[in-house]
């Protein structure tokens, strides 16, 4: 595997591998060269650095694919939880009740795609922005298990009172 060196601020960088210059942020402007080279190149104009390019905006397409899957499902989940509002208005306390959990649920995903649209039109956001958005996925998804949890409890109450 080559090694490359990166010009950052005047200043030569390295030795790395394609992926650590990713990650040190290489974009199609920045100054590279092999390590056994002394000639400075764009990396635009270098075919190894386009396929890297290449890789990585379609890692990135992955993840807002599986940000978006992510969601949907939540949505999905969501609209259950509404239609079962309806049938049992009488157990909803709208102070810690499922209308009070599933507004804060919304409000959440509803933030999570604003930020997944803004990934999408940048697609060249930074490993620390895609870290946020994971932590924050998975904050969403531990609510969307302590929101059964309280289905179940709910629901168990529920049948408790119909069979007393």
């Amino acid at each position: 595997m080559d090694t490359w060196y990166m010009r950052v601020d005047g200043q030569q960088h390295g030795p790395f591998n394609i992926d650590e210059l990713l990650q040190k942020g290489l974009n199609d402007d920045s100054l590279v060269r092999k390590a056994e080279t002394a000639d400075w190149l764009v990396a635009k104009e270098i075919p190894e650095m386009l396929d890297a390019f290449s890789i990585a905006k379609m890692k990135n397409e992955i993840e807002i694919d599986t940000f978006k899957f992510m969601a949907d499902e939540n949505s999905e989940f969501q609209l259950q939880v509404k239609q079962l509002e309806k049938s049992y208005e009488e157990l909803l306390d709208e102070e810690s009740g499922i209308k009070a959990i599933l507004k804060a649920t919304t409000e959440k995903a509803n933030k999570l795609r604003s930020q997944i649209d803004q990934l999408e039109k940048n697609n060249e956001e930074s490993s620390n922005f895609r870290l946020d958005l994971t932590t924050k996925l998975k904050a969403l998804e531990n609510e969307n298990v302590e929101l059964r949890s309280k289905l179940k409890q709910i629901f168990t109450k529920l049948i408790r009172g119909l069979e007393g």
